[in-house]
């Protein structure tokens, strides 16, 4: 019975676990490219920036990872170069693909990269601070600083 119990549980869970390893994978195959674009010093393509905004923390880790002392990108200035044109798109008034990925790459400050982070965010709320707050109250980061801090700070 147990192994019967088992075997089933494995058989529904295992598209779970398969399409998060998928997305991860596809993840981590755009981070690559990215970061040879990086390296040969060419301008990364606007889709593949796109791609570089994490769906979760699991993907937001093997992007930070990249400034990791064993990460062939350390030293580079990717993560925080790549971070900062993600940024600076969503500031360019015609660029409205970028705005809401850069909000939620924003709603993943914490630690060191923080300060970077919360500049955009207040450049990005200065520009246009209803656009802002009728944005992320549908976003599910809403409940998690620094864009809690935000919304019940500027928008209510």
């Amino acid at each position: 019975m147990q192994k019967t119990v088992f075997f089933l549980l494995l058989v529904i869970f295992s598209p779970l676990l398969s399409f998060g390893q998928d997305a991860n994978a596809e993840y981590l195959k755009n981070l690559d490219l990215a970061a040879d674009t990086f390296l040969r010093k060419e301008p990364i393509p606007d889709a593949v920036l796109l791609k570089l905004v994490p769906e979760d923390d699991e993907q937001f880790s093997l992007y930070y990872e990249t400034t990791y002392p064993d990460h062939r990108m350390n030293g580079t200035g990717f993560f925080y170069q790549s971070s900062r044109a993600i940024f600076e798109k969503a500031l360019q008034s015609k660029n409205q693909n970028f705005y809401v990925p850069s909000l939620q790459l924003i709603s993943f400050a914490d630690g060191e990269y923080a300060e970077l982070f919360l500049e955009y965010l207040d450049r990005i709320v200065e520009q246009d601070k209803k656009k802002f707050c009728e944005t992320v109250r549908t976003k599910h980061y809403i409940s998690q600083n620094p864009m809690k801090y935000y919304w019940e700070t500027l928008c209510q």
